[in-house]
């Protein structure tokens, strides 16, 4: 790809594929034929944007019409150049099927998640406990499997992020620097 400037100073980009040279943004050919029932790139100004042809017609002066819908507004629209096509879309993405809602399953080994043992920790005390006091408890009484090398942090993270995202519905309340209370 080369870049050239017109008299006005606007970079003008050339591409040569197959040792045909294109100008411009166009990059179809002139032996590519537009369909009908076909979805292609197209310019409308200095935008680009997709469109569908919806059928395509020949003027009495011999000129073809292209009968078109824009697919980002549904809008239907005529284009009598066919410079402005830039490239047919061969292939829409696929849609993604809605995601089924998910449901809390128990655990095989009769463990809860680190929250939810902290939070069973924190009830039972009634008091405000620091991390490492809730650390002991739940390690005391078994409620969670937390392996890692600092366990003790991503509980305490967890419980942090939920007092920040959930705010008011939150199981916990932070009272204190590192201290923790049940709601």
């Amino acid at each position: 790809m080369s870049l050239q400037y017109d008299m006005m100073g606007r970079a003008n980009h050339r591409y040569k594929i197959d040792n045909t040279i294109l100008t411009g943004v166009n990059i179809m050919t002139k032996t590519q034929k537009i369909e009908a029932e076909k979805i292609y790139e197209i310019t409308i100004g200095k935008n680009v944007t997709s469109v569908k042809v919806l059928k395509v017609e020949r003027r009495v002066n011999g000129q073809l019409v292209y009968d078109c819908e824009n697919l980002k507004t549904n809008k239907r629209m005529t284009v009598s150049d066919a410079s402005r096509f830039r490239r047919e879309i061969k292939a829409e993405k696929p849609v993604k099927a809605e995601k089924a809602e998910r449901t809390k399953t128990e655990r095989l080994d009769g463990k809860v998640s680190g929250l939810t043992a902290a939070y069973i920790v924190l009830k039972d005390a009634g008091e405000p406990l620091n991390i490492r006091q809730i650390m002991e408890r739940i390690n005391e009484r078994g409620l969670a499997n937390l392996a890692g090398k600092t366990p003790g942090s991503t509980v305490s993270a967890a419980m942090q992020r939920e007092c920040k995202n959930k705010q008011s519905d939150s199981r916990f309340e932070k009272t204190g620097k590192g201290l923790f209370a049940a709601r």
